[in-house]
């Protein structure tokens, strides 16, 4: 066993963030690494983070990882990354983000690759182009561990201060060294062209990865497999917010599969840890473990098998 049960490399953000039911006052934790390193620490594991951060957010963000548990390494950077996130109807299943700070790209050093390699699982998820694609496949090389991507920094550019996606070439290059591919509906049709999730899913894993999902929001997510395609319910709840609830899952899945080594019900797990996310705004939100149980109970008998 390794000394975290995640590493999760990608740049921190302070967020300010508009729905159709909340405004946060100001700029509040968020990133795809912040948000699923939490959820780690939170259901009882050890995370470190891997980012650049501005000097302007970096105490408020280790206070903040530190009440939880978690470890951080921030690299210099001369602001903190961030965006101004609009939801554009009351679905809230698509936004505008809006730049309001960009952080340097991430550097490994020695010192780094060696704590990467002590990850049983690592989570590469950038949010803007900071971690390259060579560095992802010299990251795969570093650990025997769990690899997860979450692709949203790897297909996101910005014009005119706006973050557009757009096909990165080389992504198949990421496919493959992936023991998870993890793209959003609107990711997965950047990358494909296509916007079948069970197809999608299901090319992920003719491509290279283990295990292909594809998230849908409110409608919850499609995963493939080498034994076949398997629609995960959302647990229906009171949705407030849904900035991160992909990165929770992200954290909840490399939880739960550690552990038992069962895709499908890490995907059950990482669905129903995800509804909590959505209930509220920002990096305090609350995992009831005993109502978690149940939400995994309600939500496992209503997988079902597609293929």
């Amino acid at each position: 066993m390794g000394r975290y049960t995640l590493v999760a490399i990608g740049n921190p953000v302070f967020d300010i963030i508009e729905t159709p039911y909340i405004k946060t006052t100001g700029r509040v934790l968020s990133g795809c690494s912040v948000n699923a390193a939490l959820t780690v620490g939170k259901l009882g594991g050890k995370a470190l983070i891997i980012g650049s951060i501005g000097e302007d957010y970096k105490y408020k963000a280790e206070s903040k990882l530190r009440k939880y548990g978690i470890d951080a390494i921030f690299l210099e950077s001369v602001e903190t990354g961030g965006f101004h996130l609009i939801y554009l109807d009351e679905k809230m299943n698509d936004r505008i983000l809006k730049i309001i700070g960009l952080a340097a790209d991430i550097k490994l050093n020695n010192e780094l690759r060696e704590l990467i390699s002590q990850g049983d699982s690592i989570l590469l998820g950038p949010i803007l182009g900071e971690i390259s694609v060579d560095m992802a496949l010299s990251i795969s090389n570093l650990s025997d561990g769990l690899i997860i991507v979450d692709p949203q920094g790897f297909v996101r550019k910005i014009e005119e201060n706006i973050v557009k996606r757009v096909n990165n070439p080389r992504i198949l290059e990421i496919i493959r060294i992936s023991d998870v591919f993890k793209p959003n509906e609107h990711e997965a049709e950047t990358i494909f062209g296509e916007r079948s999730p069970v197809w999608i899913a299901r090319k992920i894993v003719s491509l290279g990865a283990r295990i292909g999902i594809v998230t849908l929001a409110e409608r919850g997510s499609v995963v493939a497999t080498s034994e076949g395609v398997y629609r995960i319910p959302a647990f229906k709840t009171v949705a407030r917010d849904p900035t991160g609830c992909g990165d929770v899952y992200g954290g909840a899945f490399a939880f739960y599969y550690l552990k038992h080594e069962d895709p499908i019900e890490a995907a059950v797990f990482a669905s129903a840890t995800a509804s909590f996310m959505v209930e509220t705004t920002g990096p305090d939100f609350n995992i009831d473990k005993s109502e978690l149980n149940e939400r995994f109970d309600i939500l496992i008998d209503m997988v079902e098998k597609i293929g």
